[in-house]
């Protein structure tokens, strides 16, 4: 008898194989980013703040257009917070926590920016272009399933 978690038809663990791909990719960038000082994560964080200039921008806000929870963005963001690349804004709303870049966080995501530039154009050199953009469509198919699977599961129960 063939075990059940050995099942052919199902193949490997659709989750597995992201994760340890994330684990490659987010290490390559790492490695280049750590030239800055900062990490691939620290580096998305201070991006979507800094594509959000002319607005304000909540931490929940934030936590969506990285798509992770708030606790994990907080955690994320305090060495960012103690470093003074990003600082709370005041908000008229008590509830809403509100961030934004400081002078350093724009100086730090510039220097960044050129690691990033640098790896990106070797990564999409090297995967190829077409693949790397079918790859993105793939991944947020991946992302809208699960999100999909998630809603119907919560409502079944």
């Amino acid at each position: 008898m063939v075990e059940p978690w050995l099942d052919p038809v199902l193949g490997p663990c659709a989750c597995s194989q992201i994760r340890k791909t994330a684990r490659a990719v987010s290490a390559l960038y790492d490695g280049f980013l750590a030239k800055a000082g900062l990490t691939v994560t620290q580096y998305a964080i201070l991006v979507n703040i800094a594509r959000r200039k002319d607005e304000s921008l909540s931490r929940t806000s934030l936590a969506a257009l990285l798509g992770m929870d708030r606790t994990t963005l907080t955690r994320n963001l305090r060495p960012l917070e103690r470093d003074k690349l990003v600082e709370p804004m005041p908000s008229d709303d008590r509830r809403t926590s509100l961030i934004r870049l400081t002078p350093a966080g724009t100086k730090r995501l510039a220097k960044a920016f050129r690691q990033w530039e640098k790896v990106q154009r070797d990564f999409q050199q090297k995967f190829g272009a077409t693949r790397l953009n079918d790859l993105a469509k793939l991944l947020q198919s991946a992302s809208e399933t699960a999100a999909h699977l998630r809603a119907s599961d919560s409502q079944d129960a």
